[in-house]
């Protein structure tokens, strides 16, 4: 089945970038930035990245927003958004506890929730009502990108004083790659064209990270 017709949902997305936040944490812990498990950690958390990447590619072009009616929601889906995405597993059984259990049944009720078994699930189609689920998605993303390119400056600075350049340069180029998905996920949200970059692990060399125009991102144009 093709990506514009399969109907995603949002851990499709968390999940990958849960990974990436959790390499991170790793390599703010370690002791020291000279262990082999520090680039392999790196590697980890930058293939996850261009896994992300990858997927929002595949997922292109997001439905447009223009002339939808605003039916009020986007503001309680946020918070549904940001709870899941700091524990996957509180829904497992399908109580809405976190999220007020009102917004959560107005989002059930107005087909941009969706019980799926025992889960509560977040949708993200072309059409219909989920379809404006994609602009709460990408601004949940962003801000946690936003954080996660913070700490991983931190983590840059920390890692020059290494001995080991192969450590360095995975703690470098993970962060200028998630400064690229930054631009890439606020590029996707406002339409505006986009030729971003990431780094080749081996290399250390620009590579083509995603290349879209605003209209394939957006809806508008396919070309």
């Amino acid at each position: 089945m093709s990506a514009t017709s399969t109907v995603l949902r949002v851990e499709s997305f968390f999940g990958t970038l849960r990974r990436v936040d959790e390499r991170v944490e790793t390599l703010l812990g370690v002791p020291t930035y000279d262990d082999a498990s520090v680039y392999r950690t790196a590697d980890e958390a930058t293939t996850a990245l261009a896994e992300l990447g990858d997927a929002l590619v595949t997922a292109a072009p997001f439905p447009s927003q223009v002339g939808r009616a605003d039916d009020g929601l986007d503001e309680p889906l946020t918070a549904v958004l940001e709870a899941q995405y700091a524990d996957p597993t509180a829904w497992a059984d399908g109580e809405t506890a976190g999220p007020d259990a009102v917004a959560v049944g107005a989002l059930v009720e107005a087909g941009r929730l969706e019980r799926r078994g025992d889960e509560l699930v977040v949708p993200l189609a072309r059409t219909g009502a989920a379809a404006r689920n994609w602009g709460p998605t990408l601004a949940v993303m962003r801000a946690v990108v936003r954080e996660l390119r913070d700490r991983t400056r931190t983590l840059a600075r920390r890692s020059r004083a290494a001995e080991a350049p192969d450590a360095r340069a995975a703690c470098e180029s993970l962060s200028r790659m998630l400064a690229s998905l930054r631009d890439v996920l606020v590029r996707a949200s406002s339409g505006v064209a986009f030729v971003g970059r990431r780094t080749d692990r081996r290399s250390d060399r620009p590579l083509s990270f995603a290349e879209w125009a605003g209209g394939r991102l957006n809806g508008g144009d396919n070309a």
